[in-house]
């Protein structure tokens, strides 16, 4: 089954390292990511916001991509089907070279429901009530 794990290795003035776990089935890829409580906060609620609504497509990036910065990676939500299944494009990025030019693209699937209760669990996280979560487990 396809699924993204996070979790939280330590916190340190609202910056927090988080170790990413994707797998499809084609592909299993793990990452560090190192992001601010108040931006994963705000994927949270973009997260939960998407869930309600989810004609249109839309992004989220934990880090930043570009620039001489940590690893990062990014999710791009795409428009749910009629039954609420919903396609989702994961950006990792793989850390070996500092140019960060070498990445790993793939999709994951899940259903409006399940993705609902990513974004509260990222903000559970964000605010140090959760040390691990996972999109395709049912709480």
């Amino acid at each position: 089954m396809s699924n993204l794990e996070i979790s939280k290795n330590w916190e340190d003035n609202n910056l927090l390292e988080l170790s990413i776990n994707a797998k499809s089935k084609f592909v299993t890829i793990h990452q560090l990511c190192y992001v601010q409580d108040t931006d994963l906060k705000e994927i949270g609620e973009k997260i939960i916001a998407y869930s309600f609504d989810a004609k249109e497509e839309i992004y989220v990036e934990f880090g930043e991509k570009e620039g001489n910065f940590t690893p990062a990676f990014s999710l791009s939500f795409l428009p749910a089907d009629n039954s609420g299944r919903v396609k989702i494009e994961i950006d990792m990025e793989i850390d070996d070279n500092p140019d960060r030019k070498h990445r790993c693209k793939f999709y994951i699937y899940s259903e409006l429901g399940l993705i609902e209760q990513f974004g509260r669990s990222l903000i559970l996280l964000s605010e140090n009530k959760n040390e691990d979560i996972a999109l395709n487990v049912r709480n």
